[in-house]
């Protein structure tokens, strides 16, 4: 017992993985310029209000990778009866601040009683995470180069099957920062069958240019060594 307790010490905890990435979410300014990306943010709160009656009202909504909470409080606006907002950042922190005022001091009363949120990391090793059905050892071998290990325990979370999840995990690319692989994660361990996904596709979309300005500065950098 002295050993696993000695493992748990050890073991590096959400913040510790990765102190930069973490502390750039919960900075106030990064999620401002995020909230005001008005294409993003009005995209999300659509989808979500037209969606509404099928997929939130009187549902039970997972929302991975929370970060200020945008898109667990259009969730409840939809009509959602519970919220799990998940955010590995200390943004959980401002994030719990929001609904407890809603509690404690009747702002926001709409919100009270239907968020919870978590503060936790929820990806896994890679090997774990299915990249859909196709059995095909090339396009398998190809994924798992693209998506190399994660090494993120994987934490019991004290959320039951939900109807709905919710994320913003689209990087540079689609599936730059990697968030991806906490969103398939929540759907392979926590979306009950039949349940809804947003976003549930993604497409990324290449295209021949050129750039002649780019293209000398990339070359000047190259020649210099």
């Amino acid at each position: 017992m002295a050993t696993n307790k000695q493992e748990d010490s050890n073991r590096p905890t959400t913040e510790t993985r990765d102190p930069q990435y973490f502390a750039y979410y919960a900075m106030l300014q990064h999620q401002q310029n995020m909230l005001q990306d008005s294409v993003r943010t009005s995209t999300y709160r659509s989808a979500i209000l037209l969606n509404g009656p099928a997929c939130f009202q009187d549902k039970v909504v997972m929302d991975v990778g929370a970060g200020s909470g945008i898109l667990s409080y259009f969730s409840v606006q939809a009509g959602a009866k519970k919220v799990y907002a998940v955010e590995a950042s200390n943004m959980a922190a401002k994030m719990k601040k929001i609904v407890e005022a809603a509690k404690t001091q009747g702002k926001n009363v709409f919100l009270k009683d239907k968020i919870e949120v978590i503060q936790v990391a929820i990806v896994r090793t890679i090997d774990a995470v299915s990249f859909g059905p196709s059995a095909d050892p090339l396009r398998q071998s190809i994924l798992h180069t693209c998506f190399p290990p994660a090494k993120i325990e994987e934490p019991n979370l004290p959320i039951p099957q939900v109807d709905t999840i919710i994320s913003e995990p689209i990087g540079v690319l689609l599936i730059h920062e990697r968030m991806l692989e906490s969103f398939i994660h929540a759907r392979d361990h926590y979306l009950k069958p039949g349940g809804a996904l947003f976003p549930s596709k993604g497409v990324i979309y290449l295209a021949p240019f050129t750039d002649a300005g780019l293209w000398s500065e990339t070359m000047g950098k190259a020649r210099f060594w």
